[in-house]
């Protein structure tokens, strides 16, 4: 039997919008160029480049192999916009039974959460059952193994 995914509670990422002047920033250097030059280094802001709505914007954990065709595998850390209307193909973070999921929503016929994994059965609400679609994943974050 497979096992669901489940995730940790949701932090909020990005900047706020009333934050005066940002404190730390999280960024990294990117680009080739002689390590004794600084020429070609340019910094970027993942807040910048990752987050379109830093209010409606959350980081999970993924726990579990159901998307795993689809790229998001155990481990993963996923960015979840709650400003974004969900559609048909994107793949989501769904309330499902008071668990979170993540599937792809398939709006064809029948509303389902498709898995992305064929051992994983997709989700089917039944009639007069409830589905929230908590939000919708715009990233995920691979961590390599070192």
């Amino acid at each position: 039997m497979q096992e669901e995914p489940s995730f940790r509670e949701g932090v909020r990422v990005g900047r706020s919008s009333t934050d005066a002047a940002p404190a730390a920033r999280a960024s990294v250097a990117i680009g080739f160029g002689s390590p004794a030059n600084d020429s070609g280094v340019t910094r970027l802001d993942l807040n910048d480049i990752l987050v379109r709505s830093p209010q409606a914007t959350f980081l999970m954990r993924v726990e579990g192999d159901s998307m795993r065709d689809a790229g998001i595998d155990d481990g993963d850390l996923v960015l979840i916009d709650r400003a974004v209307t969900p559609a048909h193909g994107h793949v989501v973070i769904a309330v499902v039974e008071q668990e979170f999921v993540c599937r792809r929503l398939v709006k064809q016929g029948d509303l389902r959460l498709q898995a992305a994994n064929p051992a994983v059965a997709d989700i089917v609400p039944a009639e007069g059952e409830g589905l929230e679609i908590w939000g919708v994943v715009t990233t995920a974050i691979k961590s390599m193994t070192v």
